[in-house]
């Protein structure tokens, strides 16, 4: 007899799905081996993919009666959940999760994240004290963790000390020990920079308030923006802070000329351009904001290149430092196959233990605050990045955070390029993400708010 044949005799048929579960629930319980943990990571260029798994070898030598696979998952941007919606929903996810730390209230407002205050709760000490306030309150939805804080960042103000030099600047005014630089000062010095060829272009500019990490959540936030009405549940898009990002991307690029700016950047960074070829690198610009990132970048690109960093740029009423973190944060999927498992892993990973690995082979800052204490940890040009941690906000864990960015940077498109007034884009951006947020009211955004305000 045929296997075909067989196969269409109702008892070959059963015996065969048979036979396959028996294979299949072998496979997955590494056939009576330690217990599988199954870890996705959106993170996968080299040197991190490097950190991650030996993170996992430390842990699983550790724990010999779990195994940590490391998978690459790849997300087409921030706030994507393609690959997760499809795994949790075909009950095929993974048991801890890497993601923007920004997208766990977007995340666990669909439904897509295990609540972890059964696990946190039973923990001996109160892990929401271990960790640094913002990156601790960026977690949380409803007030319970759906994630655990991983790693973190800082941005300054980069400053060019060879242009400012050309320009008559003594760059000794930029010293930290100075305090953060007014938005007033930056302007005036900014525009002493400034500098056009024979045919009308720049060849040389002094601040660009919309280039690197200059958009408009840095500035909203500096700003004091609160973004959300606790009581109302509203978004606020007229509070002062919202319209004094806004107001000065319009009095700016009308200044600069936004036209000619474009130009510029076009110029001394066209597209597909080398990461040595940005007009920072180059001489011809001289301030930006950028992440601690960008030290790598420069000690292998332009490891010779004069330059400084200072704290954020405040507004002239102020002179408290500023500024705000982003990171990752590991979480446990709905319906993961082991989550008790995966709960362990997780608070290795993000425990000192995993964060200080990832510290060393990555450079990424850590969120576990004793960390920051341990110098050894990191090379001396992130000393000034761990030091302004101490003034850092994130951004508001809002579950339609995505799309607060998403229409945020096409208010900041059109007040650049004037296509309309900053109130009238931002009512549009009102019209647009209000209705989506209000599916979720009542809501409270609990345990976050801008100090700055």
């Amino acid at each position: 007899m045929s296997i075909r044949h067989w196969l269409r005799k109702p008892h070959g048929v059963l015996l065969l799905l048979f036979l396959l579960s028996m294979v299949l629930g072998a496979c997955g319980s590494n056939a009576g081996g330690p217990k599988e943990v199954v870890y996705w990571t959106g993170i996968t260029d080299d040197i991190d993919m490097k950190a991650q798994r030996d993170i996992a070898d430390a842990f699983n030598k550790a724990n010999p009666d779990l195994h940590v696979r490391v998978v690459p998952e790849p997300s087409t941007g921030t706030g994507d959940s393609t690959a997760l919606i499809t795994s949790v929903r075909g009950g095929v996810g993974p048991d801890v999760y890497l993601i923007d730390r920004f997208t766990v209230g977007q995340q666990a407002a669909l439904g897509l994240l295990s609540d972890l205050y059964p696990y946190t709760s039973k923990e001996s000490q109160d892990l929401s004290k271990q960790y640094l306030p913002f990156a601790w309150a960026e977690t949380l939805f409803q007030g319970h963790p759906y994630g655990i804080p991983m790693d973190t960042d800082a941005r300054v103000l980069y400053y060019n000390k060879t242009v400012l030099r050309e320009a008559g600047i003594d760059p000794a005014i930029l010293d930290p020990k100075n305090g953060p630089i007014k938005m007033s000062k930056l302007q005036e010095l900014a525009f002493k920079v400034d500098h056009k060829d024979a045919h009308g272009n720049y060849d040389r500019v002094g601040f660009i308030p919309w280039y690197g990490q200059a958009f408009h959540t840095t500035w909203a936030l500096d700003y004091g923006a609160q973004f959300f009405n606790n009581s109302t549940c509203q978004l606020t898009p007229f509070e002062p802070a919202m319209l004094n990002t806004f107001n000065m991307y319009h009095d700016w690029s009308q200044a600069l000329d936004y036209q000619k700016i474009s130009t510029f950047t076009s110029t001394y960074q066209p597209a597909n351009a080398l990461p040595s070829q940005n007009p920072f690198y180059t001489n011809h610009l001289a301030f930006k904001i950028d992440g601690d990132w960008d030290l790598s970048s420069i000690k292998q690109y332009v490891p010779k290149l004069d330059y400084g960093v200072t704290y954020m740029p405040v507004p002239d009423d102020r002179t408290t430092p500023f500024t705000w973190s982003g990171g990752f944060a590991l979480t446990i999927p709905t319906g993961a196959n082991n989550a008790d498992g995966g709960y362990r892993f997780l608070r290795f990973m993000a425990g000192p233990d995993g964060q200080r690995i990832y510290t060393q082979e990555t450079s990424h800052l850590p969120t576990w605050k004793a960390l920051l204490d341990e110098k050894q940890l990191y090379d001396p040009g992130h000393t000034f990045f761990v030091q302004t941690l101490a003034y850092s906000v994130s951004r508001p864990p809002l579950p339609v955070g995505g799309q607060i960015s998403d229409e945020l940077s096409s208010v900041q498109d059109k007040v650049d390029f004037n296509t309309a007034t900053p109130k009238a884009a931002l009512q549009e951006y009102y019209n647009r993400v209000q209705p989506q947020m209000q599916q979720y009211c009542p809501f409270k955004l609990e345990g976050w708010s801008n100090p700055y305000k």
